[in-house]
């Protein structure tokens, strides 16, 4: 059992001063919403923060940032492929002999350029000088059979003469005319060997400039046309027979480019599709060709499906077997909004591009949320957030990226006035 004891007299004040401030206090409290209430107040009420920046004049000149518009464009889809350059069969010819004998001299090397009819072998056998021979031998019959189908000729007429008169028989008659027919025939055949004869001549020794050196004795190999010689496949003294390569040319103005494209891929590369590609040997320049050919048939072991682009090689600068790396794009298909692959960034866990507005002689960046669907070609397609002609920074994404993150980093950090 407690006992209560009252308090002292000159402590009773301090209670009634105590008992009035929990008061006040109390009634002070009460006048405040709620706790609940604020926690409750609904989403929509919270306004978001843009995410902007802004990029001095100064800022601008060193950033490389690069400003360039969302475009509505037909879509093509586009695959990335191993490639190489080869030589197109249809414009490279490889010259073989067509005779039996020795190479005594070879003008050309590989690499050379040749114009056509140019001299770049020579051969001595023994058929072009039979060929010769059997030149000479028909000249001189087609000489005699004129000679004799004149001289049948004009017994034919004497002959018509004396008959008209009169003065001849109808046997004589016809013994001249029977003659002149076979003079003429004889004639024809002669003129006939005597083409066979020159075309052999020709075909061993064409026409054309001749060097100094050549012997007339050698039969010839001519450039077919203007070119490059590819390969040469001989030498001075080596003894050939027909058949022997003795030298490869090409135009080379037109290269194809070899791709093996995969069996889902086929439907972009179609004949008449466009193909960019670069090379090693020229870093920075792209070159474009057009498929060509498209193999009827897949490997049935890597289901690939050789594809063949021509190019215009008119400089002259790309050569057969260089490596390549080649984009097929597909025939044009629905139209999408774009932006350039490298205008789309990461924002912490969003996918934003960053706009750019002419502000002076800076630029107002902001960063804003899209939806990104396909991409190819160095290309995104994006199918919320922005309008096609939205500028949008291309080059130099990433430096106005952080610069955003800068200047919110900054405002983040500055102290309350309140």
């Amino acid at each position: 059992m407690s006992i209560v004891r009252p308090l002292p007299a000159t402590a009773r004040p301090l209670v009634r001063m105590t008992r009035l401030a929990a008061c006040v206090t109390f009634v002070a409290c009460s006048d405040a919403p709620p706790p609940a209430a604020t926690s409750a107040a609904p989403a929509t009420d919270v306004v978001a923060v843009r995410d902007t920046a802004f990029l001095s004049a100064e800022a601008l000149a060193v950033s490389g940032v690069v400003v360039q518009a969302a475009a509505r464009v037909p879509w093509r889809e586009s695959w990335q492929l191993p490639a190489h350059l080869v030589l197109d069969p249809t414009t490279t010819q490889t010259l073989g002999s067509i005779v039996e004998g020795r190479v005594t001299q070879v003008f050309v090397q590989p690499g050379d350029r040749v114009r056509r009819g140019q001299v770049l072998v020579t051969i001595h056998t023994h058929e072009l000088t039979a060929a010769v021979n059997a030149l000479a031998q028909a000249r001189a019959g087609r000489a005699e059979a004129a000679s004799t189908a004149q001289v049948a000729d004009a017994a034919a007429a004497r002959s018509e003469r004396l008959y008209a008169a009169q003065a001849g028989s109808l046997a004589e008659l016809e013994r001249a005319r029977a003659a002149r027919l076979a003079a003429t025939e004889g004639m024809r055949r002669a003129e006939a060997e005597y083409h066979r004869a020159a075309e052999m001549v020709e075909h061993l020794r064409p026409s054309g400039p001749v060097n100094a050196r050549v012997d007339p004795e050698d039969m010839l190999v001519r450039a077919p046309f203007d070119g490059v010689v590819v390969s040469r496949h001989t030498q001075p003294g080596a003894v050939v027979v027909a058949g022997n390569e003795l030298m490869t040319v090409s135009r080379t103005n037109s290269v194809l480019l070899a791709m093996h494209v995969p069996e889902a891929a086929l439907g972009s590369a179609k004949v008449g599709s466009e193909v960019r590609f670069t090379v090693p040997a020229y870093p920075g320049r792209s070159f474009t060709a057009k498929v060509a050919r498209v193999a009827p048939a897949l490997d049935s072991l890597t289901r690939t499906a050789e594809v063949f682009a021509t190019v215009e090689n008119r400089g002259g600068e790309l050569r057969g077997e260089m490596t390549a790396a080649a984009e097929v794009f597909g025939l044009s298909s629905d139209s999408a909004t774009t932006v350039p692959m490298g205008a789309v960034q990461d924002f912490e866990g969003d996918t934003v591009v960053v706009t750019a507005v002419q502000r002076g002689g800076g630029l107002l960046l902001e960063a804003v949320r899209v939806r990104v669907g396909r991409r190819a070609a160095g290309l995104a397609e994006v199918r919320a957030g922005i309008a096609p002609g939205a500028p949008v920074v291309n080059a130099g994404a990433a430096v106005a990226k952080a610069e955003i993150l800068r200047q919110r980093d900054a405002r983040s950090g500055e102290p309350d006035e309140h």
